[in-house]
């Protein structure tokens, strides 16, 4: 597949994510969450730099910046890097004419030289041109592995924010208070029962909650722990 393709592709996987600020539970992340609103206003430094442990929220905060950036006009692109490897270096041919650009893990990168070196590249062409980068990893840039030191030292560079982890309270809350946002009530109860029963990577959990709010919708139940087992066909 070209880059062109993929461009294409990634345009229409990712445009409508359903990722947003609003709905990302803030906990001990609310300067990193001002700084991303400000990105993708157009304000402050034009390259910020996210990084965590798994299920911290990077990919919904990437998403959820391209996506503001994009509802204020701009171009805009989220790219999730451990997927565009698949189709070549090419994937990242012409992106700095994006006003506005988010790359998932980066990390995924390092070791390989074409495509720390087209990185690298793009780093350059978007800060000449006026563009914006965020950029995602599981590490502070100091500790990535790349081989390319002045990849390494333009990434570090960039506004670095540490996201914190949710406490098992805090992603409680954060449950209950996304399927508010729906329009359903979630018991407690039912909120520690998928925090016991299911990975806790906010992706799952927000999919999980998805198919419950179509469940509960289509058949006018309640969330109630049976159902919620029934629904997602886990084990007792």
């Amino acid at each position: 597949m070209s880059g062109d393709r993929w461009r294409q592709l990634t345009l229409t996987l990712f445009r409508d994510s359903g990722a947003s600020f609003g709905n990302f539970h803030a906990a001990g992340n609310e300067e990193a969450l001002g700084a991303l609103a400000d990105w993708a206003r157009g304000a402050g430094p034009w390259c910020m730099l996210l990084w965590g442990g798994e299920g911290v929220g990077k990919s919904h905060l990437l998403q959820a910046a391209v996506g503001a950036a994009a509802a204020r006009g701009a171009q805009a692109m989220y790219v999730p890097l451990a997927e565009a490897r698949a189709y070549g270096v090419e994937a990242l041919e012409g992106l700095e004419e994006l006003a506005a650009l988010a790359l998932d893990d980066v990390e995924v990168l390092a070791g390989q030289r074409a495509w720390e070196d087209a990185l690298f590249t793009l780093y350059n062409r978007m800060q000449a041109a006026g563009r914006r980068l965020l950029v995602s990893a599981a590490a502070p840039p100091r500790d990535l592995a790349f081989a390319l030191p002045d990849l390494r030292s333009r990434l570090a560079a960039a506004l670095v924010y540490r996201l914190q982890p949710l406490t098992d309270d805090d992603k409680r809350a954060a449950l209950v208070a996304a399927a508010a946002a729906r329009g359903i009530g979630m018991p407690e109860s039912v909120a520690t029962y998928l925090l016991r029963r299911l990975p806790r990577d906010w992706s799952t959990l927000h999919a999980a909650l998805a198919k419950l709010d179509a469940a509960s919708l289509s058949e006018g139940r309640s969330l109630t722990v049976p159902f919620v087992r029934e629904v997602l066909r886990l084990e007792e």
